[in-house]
């Protein structure tokens, strides 16, 4: 019986060993990770799905159709309200700084406008869904909904905090 009882407790003293490094190696690997996550080129990487909120996964999102910069409307004259439906207009303002030229306002998952003067207005319609891209820059950026002509009021005032990320504002409703 002595015999069983000290094999019996050398293979628990191993297995708890065994397990108590594994715990610890785990926590170190959790670390580990949220560190590196907290580097917005590196989160990019690791997180697959970073960027994508208020996307549908089966939206295809490739960098060159959301960087590409659309003309203005003033600059197309098929961009006329009667061609492509009722056109509004939407204004948001950058809180945390003058300036961020390489930050975007995304329209249906196009860059429409740059906020290099600290503010950008895009024409939208009814059912598209706006973000900002402040992937670009590894700073905090705070971006605020200051107009929206003709749109529904809950959407005014709306503020959000890119983190080296793209943030969804919102999906454009009328009043």
């Amino acid at each position: 019986m002595q015999e069983f009882e000290a094999t019996h407790r050398r293979l628990s003293d191993r297995v708890e060993r065994v397990l108590m490094q594994l715990v610890i190696l785990g926590l170190v690997a959790v670390v580990l990770v949220q560190t590196l996550a907290m580097n917005p080129s590196l989160r990019r990487r690791l997180n697959l799905l970073e960027g994508t909120d208020g996307y549908a996964l089966s939206e295809e999102l490739s960098q060159a159709e959301t960087l590409t910069l659309l003309p203005s409307p003033m600059e197309t004259p098929a961009a006329s309200p009667a061609a492509t439906g009722q056109l509004y207009s939407l204004t948001v303002h950058l809180e945390t700084t003058r300036s961020a030229p390489r930050a975007r306002l995304l329209v249906a998952g196009k860059a429409v406008a740059d906020f290099a003067e600290g503010r950008a207005t895009a024409p939208v319609s009814v059912g598209d869904l706006v973000a900002v891209d402040g992937s670009q820059y590894e700073r905090d950026l705070t971006f605020r909904v200051v107009a929206a002509q003709g749109l529904d009021p809950a959407l005014l005032g709306k503020e959000v905090t890119t983190r080296g990320d793209r943030q969804s504002i919102g999906v454009v409703r009328k009043k």
